[in-house]
Order: C-alpha cells, then sequence, then structure tokens
C-alpha cells in the first residue's frame, strides 16, 4: 500500500512544456520567415535586415522558452528525488491493525501509523503487511520502521520513541458455559490456579514466538505458561495468525484463552460471533505494558524518531486514546491510566515498559 507524496508527474510536464515552447517558436518564426523569403520583392533591405533580426529573436526566445521549462521540470524532479523511502510494517491483529475486510484500516494502530504519515510528509512512505517472521527478517533492514511496537525487540539495535500509548493487561477468556464454573463477571482468576487444573484447556499463540528478536507474545505471563508448554492442558497454535479465534472455545477445541480486554468485542464486530464469551482478570497482569514507534538505530533511524517524539504533544495523546475507545467500550480504568500517566506524568507502578 503505496503513499505517494510526490505532486509532480514529470513525464507529463516534461512534455507538455516542451510542446509549448516548440509550438511557440513555430507559430512566432514562420510567419516572419514567410514574409522575409516570399515577400522580398515588396521589402526595402532595411526591413529585411529587421526581418531576418526578428526571426532570430523569436527563435532565441523559443529556444529560452524550452530550456526554461526543462529546468523546471528537473528541479522539480530532483525536488521529489530528496524524500527519502520510509517503510513501515504493520501486521494483522485486530483491532490493533485491521487489513481486510469492512474494518480495514480502522484499527487504533491503523490510525496512530496515518497520524504519522500525514505529518511526516518529507518522506515516501510505503505499507507493508508481514507475519512475525518476515517481520524479524526485515526490520533490521535501512529505513525501516514499526508504528506501534513494544520494547524489549532486539534490544541493541532498535531505537524507540517516547511511549504513546500502551496495551492492557491480558484477561482469561472463556466460552459461557464456564461461567458457573469459574464466576460471575467481574470475578478475578488466577492463572496459576488455572493452569493447575488438569481438565482445562487453554489455547494460545506458540509462547516464545520470536526467540530472535527475544520476546514473547505473553511477557508478563511467560514465567506462569513455561512450565506447561508440551503438556495436553496447554495448547500452542503454531501459524501466521496472531490470535485465537474464540470460535474454537464455541467449538469444544478448548475451554479458554488469553486475550485483551477488547477481543470479545473485536471479534463480535468483525468475525459476527455471537455474544456467547466472558473475560475474567487476572491476578497475575494487572500491568499495561509501553508502546512505542521503533526505528534501526542508525542516523536515518534516529532522524524519524526524533521528528516523532515532537508530535507526541498531549493533544496527539488526547487523540490516540479516543482511537483506543472506538474499540474498548470506553473502558473507564483504560481512560484513567491513560490521562494518569501520558498527560498528568504520574509515575505508576502498573505501567511498565
Amino acid at each position: 500500500m503505496l503513499h505517494s507524496r510526490s505532486g509532480v508527474n514529470s513525464n507529463t510536464s516534461r512534455y507538455d512544456l516542451l510542446s509549448i515552447g516548440t509550438w511557440t517558436i513555430l507559430a512566432l518564426s514562420l510567419p516572419v520567415t514567410f514574409v522575409a523569403r516570399n515577400c522580398v520583392c515588396h521589402l526595402s533591405p532595411t526591413l529585411k535586415i529587421w526581418g531576418k533580426k526578428l526571426q532570430s529573436l523569436l527563435l532565441a526566445f523559443g529556444l529560452f522558452f524550452s530550456f526554461s521549462a526543462l529546468s523546471s521540470v528537473s528541479y522539480a524532479q530532483e525536488t521529489v528525488k530528496e524524500k527519502e523511502p520510509l517503510l513501515w510494517f504493520v501486521w494483522d491483529l485486530p483491532p490493533e491493525f485491521i487489513i481486510s475486510g469492512p474494518w480495514k484500516d480502522q484499527g487504533y494502530a491503523d490510525k496512530f501509523l496515518k497520524f504519522f504519515i500525514d505529518n511526516l510528509p518529507e518522506y515516501e512512505h510505503t505499507i507493508r503487511h508481514v507475519n512475525i517472521p518476515r517481520w524479524s527478517r526485515e526490520v533490521l533492514k535501512p529505513n525501516r520502521c514499526s508504528a506501534h511496537l513494544w520494547g524489549g525487540f532486539f534490544p541493541d539495535k532498535l531505537l524507540l520513541s517516547k511511549p504513546y500509548s500502551f496495551t492492557p493487561p491480558h484477561v482469561a477468556i472463556f466460552h459461557k458455559r464456564h461461567q458457573t464454573r469459574i464466576g460471575p463477571k467481574g470475578t478475578v482468576v488466577s492463572l496459576r490456579d488455572l493452569l493447575k487444573q488438569s481438565d482445562l484447556q487453554l489455547i494460545i499463540m506458540n509462547v516464545d514466538f520470536n526467540k530472535d528478536a527475544k520476546q514473547s507474545r505473553y511477557p508478563v505471563l511467560h514465567p506462569y505458561l513455561l512450565p506447561y508448554v508440551g503438556q495436553t492442558n496447554l495448547i500452542e497454535q503454531f501459524s501466521s495468525e496472531n490470535v485465537i479465534d474464540l470460535s474454537l472455545l464455541a467449538h469444544d477445541r478448548a475451554d479458554y484463552t488469553l486475550g485483551y480486554p477488547t477481543t470479545i468485542r473485536t471479534q463480535m464486530r468483525i468475525n459476527n460471533l455471537e455474544d456467547d464469551y466472558i473475560a475474567y482478570p487476572l491476578k497475575e497482569h494487572n500491568l499495561y505494558k509501553n508502546v512505542y514507534v521503533a526505528c534501526n538505530n542508525d542516523a536515518f533511524g534516529q532522524d524519524v524518531i526524533r521528528k516523532v517524539n515532537a508530535l507526541l504533544t498531549k493533544k496527539t495523546l488526547l487523540k490516540f486514546l479516543s482511537y483506543h475507545e472506538e474499540w474498548n467500550d470506553n473502558d473507564v480504568e483504560f481512560r484513567r491510566t491513560t490521562i494518569d500517566y501520558f498527560i498528568n506524568r504520574k509515575p505508576l507502578e502498573n505501567v511498565v515498559e
């Protein structure tokens, strides 16, 4: 998906301006040439001399006009070429990025990225959809940035902006057939205790999805999950997808999964699921994890990050909050935490890098 910022169609401009110059020469010089050559008998020697001078003057004018036109086009082309390319990575992870369907480009991170592109017009922006393995292969190449990334990926090679948003704590999501056993909405559950119950199967994306980048999909919960990898009550889904389809719970493929407070509402909206699921806060996870723009830590990346940081005003951060609230049912706790941390600059123990 290419966002072109060039405002000059150089080929069209070149031929249009050349045509103007050419027709100027012809239109202005031909009558004089005709008169000078075919009506000599009617012209005095003085007029003949002036006619030739006028013809030369008009030819020089036409050539000057054509040269000026070409110089203008060349300058415009050089101006366009001065824009450095900037490639942004996105992935299919609603409601963060949505890459297809009727909600395409309406995710909250889609809107973050659009803001950055609109406010960095000096670059030639390109958006590339990637899965995690491809992102890992390409992220360290020149002129690459990620608009919505946790810290900790390639920590010695990627440069991070100031934090500008965060992901909320993970929750346990069950099909409602388990509600009598687990408890009513609002019940806080322990992942450690759930994993001890061998008759309950947890299905999640693979725990260590990016060993090269030294990152897990569940960084806070990783210590609790790791001992159960390979056991029958923990199912890892290895695929190019980034989220568990909740319909697997409805079809009794597992009993619960891990997601975010937005997961149920998002899948009901995008996948047309029924309201058959319930989310429970986790005792082990009440942390909000910061999100950054990340670029390769070279001169180009440092320049981009400097400009991004300048854009992250309180007004911008409140706009970004509104994009979240389009998907999180105006979550009161998320708003309070955002205002306290990003707007009022309060240090909070439940916000981590």
